[in-house]
């Protein structure tokens, strides 16, 4: 399986994305994206692409290509109703007392996004997110007005991933087997998770490519996969001097990226430089 693997859809410029939607359609890629993303169906579906997110990959998620969640279809106790006001506010009322606000997806006019409980002082109490087919997506938990943990559910509701917080932070994630409720595994942060999950994730027949040298980098260091970067910034920075983990990649301190792609101008500017670049593949 090839896959074009990114953090988040909103770090990609025109021209990436375009050339990730141009290697897609050749090589039958997957997108792959790190984070959570609630929107991915309608994100491929608008692009062309197919994909999923690592979260879904684990929960085993997949989606309805045309079904949403109607606004007055959320789950809230029987006794409530759903109001839109006039200016296209849409709440939950109590016996005449708003406690939850609902927001939806943009650019839609009645497709659920999430629901927001309310304490009495206005703070969140509970967010329940829905993905861009109507499922429940997950459960976003509040205490004094602070995010205290994320659980990513199954297709059957079954809490699969969770992030725990402490003082706004995330400092401990946890992946649960949904039929014994058992934690499976643990990890301090968010990059280890990334690490571990890819590194199962991969194996010796998949391709990855990726097109930044942050998390993305990264993730990937306990892949067994064919993993190349493709350059799309001058890879010399304001001091004349190669970037960091561009150089780390040609010198081979980086060995999990087995070429770097990039066109005969930075080609010739890495020459120039006196860079290793046996791991440099120009394109045409």
């Amino acid at each position: 399986m090839d896959y074009e693997l990114i953090n988040q859809v909103n770090n990609l410029g025109g021209n990436i994305l375009t050339a990730i939607k141009k290697r897609a359609q050749k090589n039958n890629s997957q997108l792959l994206c790190l984070t959570s993303m609630p929107n991915m169906r309608n994100f491929l579906q608008e692009n062309g692409l197919s994909g999923t997110t690592l979260i879904d990959h684990i929960t085993k998620r997949t989606y309805d290509p045309k079904s949403y969640r109607y606004f007055n279809e959320v789950n809230i106790p029987s006794k409530d109703y759903v109001q839109m006001q006039k200016d296209g506010s849409i709440f939950v009322d109590d016996q005449g007392v708003f406690i939850a606000q609902e927001y939806l997806f943009p650019n839609t006019r009645r497709a659920t996004q999430d629901i927001r409980y309310l304490n009495p002082d206005g703070s969140y109490d509970f967010i329940e997110e829905y993905a861009s087919d109507g499922s429940v997506y997950s459960h976003l938990y509040y205490a004094n007005g602070q995010l205290q943990e994320i659980e990513f559910v199954d297709m059957q509701g079954q809490p699969i991933i969770r992030y725990f917080y402490y003082e706004g932070m995330l400092n401990f994630i946890t992946v649960e087997d949904p039929k014994e409720h058992e934690v499976i595994a643990k990890y301090d942060n968010l990059l280890d998770f990334y690490i571990d999950q890819l590194g199962q994730m991969m194996t010796e027949d998949d391709t990855v490519n990726i097109n930044f040298l942050g998390i993305e980098l990264d993730s990937l260091r306990a892949t067994k996969s064919h993993n190349h970067f493709y350059l799309n910034e001058d890879p010399v920075d304001e001091n004349g001097q190669v970037r960091g983990n561009l150089s780390g990649i040609l010198e081979n301190n980086i060995p999990y990226i087995e070429s770097v792609k990039m066109n005969n101008k930075a080609y010739k500017k890495l020459k120039k430089e006196k860079a290793t670049l046996k791991k440099i593949d120009v394109l045409l």
